[in-house]
């Protein structure tokens, strides 16, 4: 069905640039480690969440953080005063990844939203790269940039792609490689892949929120609730007949994934994702219920 393309975060300008808004990163970061909140600056309506659950700043992960892992990659949106970062931790000592995304305003944090994947394997693989990949790093000459309404729409074909089990609704580059908690996932290529409908039990993707678009880097950042109702228990693949889902898709389950896209030549080159498993019917705090699907 037909879908409106979401609007991306206002552009508007802001006190807070690529440094400022990476400081606030460290600054949350060191206060989650000395596991002291009041080290922040944060707003009295502050609203902070750890796997899409509202809980007071200082709970939760503020409790247990022990280090910072190796693994860094933040993408910076000054003119939404928005700022994410995926990367490894540990907690009480053992080996963890975490996404953050801070909205910063008047230099007050009002909404820190975390993941947290607690699995020693995913940071492992994070870790094993040793830095993130150049794509998501490289400062892109301003001639070559195409505007953030732009990228958030090329970015969205994606997710009708998957819904529809169509790699043709999405304009993917033909080097397109897409990670997954630090795994690669796009088989044969992120567009053949999709047309084999190996995604059919992901019957929608709502609500789709892109939060951080880094023009410099003309990367795309958002969270995104993969529903999956689990009563599709085969597909039919064109050219090899029916074959079963695996068990984990026969089951009802949402995921959350924080999902980053590359764009280049307005083609999607680079998905990196982490993602956590949720209950089914899962809603993320930061949209309204009845809006969420």
């Amino acid at each position: 069905r037909p879908v409106a393309v979401p609007t991306p975060a206002p552009a508007k300008p802001g006190p807070c640039n690529r440094g400022c808004l990476e400081g606030f990163v460290t600054r949350y970061l060191d206060a989650m480690v000395a596991h002291d909140p009041a080290r922040l600056p944060v707003t009295a309506a502050v609203m902070f969440t750890e796997n899409d659950v509202p809980l007071r700043l200082g709970e939760a992960l503020w409790r247990t953080a022990s280090a910072i892992g190796s693994y860094k990659l933040t993408f910076a949106d000054p003119a939404s005063g928005n700022v994410a970062f995926m990367g490894t931790i540990r907690e009480n000592g053992q080996p963890a990844s975490l996404v953050l995304r801070l909205k910063i305003n008047a230099d007050r944090i009002p909404e820190p939203e975390t993941l947290v994947l607690r699995n020693a394997n995913t940071a492992a693989n994070l870790e094993k790269a040793g830095a993130p990949d150049a794509l998501l790093l490289e400062t892109v000459a301003p001639a070559e940039r195409i505007p953030r309404g732009e990228l958030v729409a090329l970015s969205n074909t994606y997710f009708e792609a998957i819904e529809q089990g169509n790699g043709g609704v999405a304009p993917f580059d033909a080097n397109c490689n897409r990670f997954e908690n630090g795994i690669r996932t796009s088989g044969q290529g992120c567009s053949s892949q999709l047309d084999t409908h190996v995604f059919d039990y992901i019957q929608s993707i709502r609500p789709r929120r892109f939060t951080v678009v880094d023009e410099e880097r003309q990367v795309v950042f958002g969270n995104f609730m993969f529903n999956h109702p689990g009563d599709i228990t085969w597909i039919n693949v064109p050219g090899q007949g029916r074959r079963e889902m695996i068990g984990a898709a026969k089951r009802p389950f949402a995921v959350d994934v924080a999902e980053a896209f590359r764009i280049k030549n307005r083609k999607i080159l680079k998905v990196e994702a982490l993602m956590v498993s949720l209950p089914y019917g899962a809603a993320s705090p930061f949209v309204p219920r009845e809006t969420a699907r």
